[in-house]
C-alpha cells in the first residue's frame, strides 16, 4: 500500500496487537501514581493515545541511561548487544525530529554501533500534536507539530479515525498485509486533517525562532557577562541535559566484582553542565567555571549543531522549561537574547 491512508480508531488495537506479535510494543501507559510513562505494553487498551503533548523523553530506548557494553574476565572480553525488534507507539513529532538528530550524531563519521544496532531494530509510530503544551515551541523550529518527512508512520487524530502517513520502508512494513483495516482518504479526511493542523498552530503560546539568536552570538553581541548571569541561576541538577531528547553526553566506567577479575564496562548518561565532565589527566579542568559550561551548552545547541548538521540542537519540546528550577531553559534564554540590544 502506498500514499496516505485512514485507520478507524476501532481498528487501532487490532493493528497494534498484530505488530506486537513481531516486535516488542512500547507505548505511553499510565503508572500507578498517575504519571504517563513509556513502557512495554501488555494490555493494548492501557495505552494512553490521547495524552498530553509533553510526554517523557524516549531517548532512553535508543541511548539507555545505563548500557552494558562489554563483560570481561580472565577468559576474555564479550561484547553485549540488543537485537530485539521494537515498535514505539505514540511519540510526538518533536521527538521524531530529535531521533533524526541523534541518528546524525551517532551514525555520522564515527558510527556508534551500540546506538545504531538499537536504531536499526526500532520503528516509530508517531502522533502529530493537535494540542501543544504551553511550553512547546516546535512550530518555530519546523520540528512539529505535524511533520512532512522523517517519520516511519505519522498519525493525525481526526476524532473517530486517524490519517495515516507512511514515510519510510519501516513504515511500509508495518502496514503490509493490513489492507483490510486501512482505506484510502476522502476529501473530508484531508479537510479534517487540514483543520487539525490549523487549529494546532493557533494554540501555540510560544513563537520562538533561534536564527536571530544564533546571528547575535556569531556577531559577538552577547558578552560573557550575559552567560555569567544565566549561570548564576543554575542549580547544576542536570535536568536540562537528562530531559533533552537531543543531548548525547555519556561517560564510560568499569565495574568489577569483589575479586576484581570479572566485571562489566558500562556507558552511563553524563552532562557537559557538570564540572567533572571534561576533567583531564593532571587534574586539569577545561571548563571549571559554571559560566563557561553554561555558555558551552548553549553554544553547542545554537552554533555547533547548525554548523555540523544544518539544524539546531533543539527541537522545541519544552522539557527543559518544565524541568529547570532556575528558569534558564532554552526558550527563556532565547527570548532574553532576542530582546537584547
Amino acid at each position: 500500500m502506498k500514499g496516505d491512508l485512514v485507520l478507524s480508531k476501532a481498528h487501532l488495537s487490532y493493528w497494534l496487537r498484530q505488530l506486537r506479535k513481531e516486535a516488542d510494543l512500547i507505548g505511553p501507559l499510565r503508572s500507578t501514581d498517575g504519571d504517563i510513562v513509556f513502557s512495554s505494553v501488555e494490555n493494548i487498551h492501557d495505552i494512553v493515545a490521547d495524552g498530553p503533548a509533553n510526554l517523557p523523553c524516549q531517548k532512553e530506548f535508543l541511548f539507555p541511561q545505563r548500557e552494558e557494553m562489554y563483560k570481561f574476565s580472565p577468559k576474555g572480553t564479550e561484547r553485549t548487544g540488543n537485537h530485539k525488534k521494537r515498535v514505539i507507539f505514540g511519540i510526538r513529532s518533536c521527538d521524531v525530529s530529535a531521533v533524526g538528530l541523534m541518528d546524525t550524531f551517532y551514525g555520522g563519521q564515527y558510527e556508534d554501533d551500540f546506538y545504531m544496532e538499537r536504531r536499526k531494530n526500532t520503528s516509530f509510530i508517531s502522533i502529530a500534536c493537535n494540542t501543544p503544551d504551553s511550553s512547546c515551541f516546535c512550530i518555530g523550529l519546523g520540528t512539529g507539530p505535524f511533520l512532512k518527512e522523517g517519520f516511519d508512520i505519522q498519525l493525525t487524530d481526526l476524532r473517530d479515525r486517524y490519517m495515516v502517513q507512511v514515510g519510510s520502508a519501516k513504515g511500509r512494513q508495518m502496514i503490509k498485509g493490513f489492507g483490510h483495516i486501512f482505506r484510502r482518504p476522502k476529501k473530508a479526511d484531508y479537510d479534517d486533517q487540514y483543520e487539525a493542523n490549523l487549529s494546532s498552530q493557533s494554540k501555540f503560546e510560544k513563537r520562538i525562532t533561534l536564527d536571530n539568536v544564533r546571528r547575535k552570538i556569531l556577531a559577538g553581541k552577547v558578552p560573557d557577562s550575559f552567560w555569567e548571569g544565566v549561570a548564576s541561576r543554575c542549580f547544576q541538577c542536570g535536568g536540562c541535559v537528562y530531559q533533552c531528547p537531543v543531548c548525547t553526553c555519556f561517560n564510560v566506567v568499569d565495574w568489577k566484582d569483589g575479586g576484581g577479575e570479572k566485571g562489566v564496562r558500562m556507558r552511563i548518561w553524563d552532562g557537559c553542565m557538570f564540572k567533572g565532565f571534561t576533567k583531564m589527566a593532571g587534574n586539569v579542568w577545561p571548563a571549571e567555571q559554571i559560566a563557561a559550561r553554561t555558555k558551552r551548552w548553549y553554544f553547542h545547541k545554537l552554533l555547533y549543531w547548525p554548523g555540523q548538521s544544518g539544524k539546531f540542537g533543539c527541537v522545541g519540546c519544552g522539557r527543559c522549561t518544565i524541568t529547570c528550577p532556575g528558569k534558564i531553559d532554552m526558550a527563556t534564554v532565547a527570548n532574553r537574547l532576542e530582546k537584547k540590544d
